[in-house]
């Protein structure tokens, strides 16, 4: 048993990867989505939250798994539930989502794809998604419930917006549903204007700050311009009934401030140190 707040474990991606997302996901496992943003690819590694074992190493869809776009590598995490982690890809020239691979991470393997459909969200009925198609020249969403375990139509929806757009407004967060807690943000001091370095405009001479507050935990993040010259540096710190905890630096001399580079989930504190380095701390 963990008498005080301390490290627990830390995980570093292989090959210069930036860690781009984490999720969780049962039982007590977490998912890194590892960027390789040179080479416009992806891979995901899961880790016991115990331990920080890796239960997954650099998972990547085989070439058989890109049904829609074979030559194209960048996927990214879309969401988790259960015991199951959800991956997507990317429409041609295009930012938006398009396919939905299951993965199983303690068997290793696509446990169903969809390459033809895309995410919006979970609902207790099963997962609302929809496939792009056009008719007479025009853009059209057909949307459908899926089992989130199978993969199969629960329901197919169609094009009844009023239904979808219900449906959607009562889907799930993903953050309740992984209990985290996420960070809120302030600005403290006045912000810039006119202020001729691009990579620091608008938070000359200032603070920005992110911040978790929970039954007596306070988690925070200073961004402030570095002291070396150009780009932002961070640091993070937890308290407890106002005792200091824990600090460490979240990053330095980044060309923009690492917002959202940290959660709490029960006691434990979870962070990305310089976009690279998973840290889990007990508080």
């Amino acid at each position: 048993m963990i008498e005080k707040a301390g490290r627990l474990w830390g995980f570093t991606p292989d090959n210069g990867a930036l860690l781009w997302k984490i999720m969780f996901l049962e039982p007590d496992l977490v998912v890194c989505e590892n960027r390789f943003t040179g080479e416009m690819a992806a891979s995901f590694t899961c880790l016991s939250l115990r331990s920080g074992k890796e239960i997954l190493r650099d998972f990547t869809l085989g070439a058989g798994d890109h049904a829609t776009n074979p030559e194209d590598r960048m996927t990214g995490l879309e969401t988790t539930r259960g015991s199951l982690f959800y991956i997507h890809g990317y429409q041609r020239d295009s930012p938006e989502h398009a396919g939905l691979w299951a993965i199983d991470p303690l068997k290793g393997c696509v446990t169903w794809a969809r390459p033809e459909v895309a995410f919006v969200g979970h609902l207790e009925e099963g997962m609302l998604v929809y496939s792009a198609g056009s008719f007479a020249g025009f853009p059209e969403r057909n949307y459908m419930l899926l089992d989130a375990l199978t993969g199969e139509d629960r329901e197919v929806i169609g094009q009844d917006a009023r239904r979808a757009n219900t449906l959607r407004a009562e889907a799930q967060d993903d953050a309740e549903m992984q209990n985290v807690l996420l960070p809120r943000s302030d600005l403290e001091g006045e912000m810039a204007i006119g202020n001729d370095d691009s990579s620091n405009a608008g938070l000359s001479g200032s603070i920005l700050r992110e911040y978790i507050e929970h039954q007596g935990i306070s988690v925070s993040v200073a961004h402030e311009k570095s002291k070396r010259g150009k780009g932002f540096d961070a640091g993070i710190r937890a308290f407890c009934d106002g005792k200091l905890l824990y600090q460490d630096t979240l990053a330095e001399g980044t060309v923009a401030p690492c917002m959202n580079y940290f959660l709490l989930r029960g006691v434990t504190l979870y962070y990305i140190r310089n976009m690279n380095e998973l840290i889990a701390v007990h508080l």
